[in-house]
């Protein structure tokens, strides 16, 4: 985000995927409840998608994933894990997708970690 000039406290992020590895609901050891944990610190305003994760405790507060993602405004979306049958189409033409897991050829922004 800072890399844009975009500052981070106030900013909508969404994670796309809150497992710790594709086809599976657990959540022990996932990196990306820390990640979640460390941008709420920062300020930002952070939500999740997962399809096999119904909610999450994060932030110190219990999530429930969002059902459409794609209908909310978005200042970066983080994919951090994909499961099979995932459709992630509604990222394609996007340029604030952050694709941590290197498997989205079709994304628009195309950034990496």
């Amino acid at each position: 985000m800072g890399e844009r000039g975009r500052p981070l406290t106030g900013a909508r992020i969404l994670i796309v995927g809150m497992a710790y590895k594709p086809g599976v609901e657990d959540l022990r050891e996932s990196p990306a409840l820390e990640i979640f944990d460390e941008l709420v610190r920062q300020g930002a305003r952070v939500r999740f998608t997962d399809s096999m994760v119904r909610a999450a405790h994060v932030a110190g507060d219990i999530q429930e994933s969002l059902l459409s993602p794609q209908t909310h405004e978005w200042d970066l979306v983080l994919v951090h894990t994909v499961h099979p049958g995932d459709d992630l189409t509604w990222l394609d033409d996007r340029d604030d997708v952050l694709d941590a897991t290197y498997r989205l050829d079709t994304v628009a922004a195309k950034e990496t970690l």
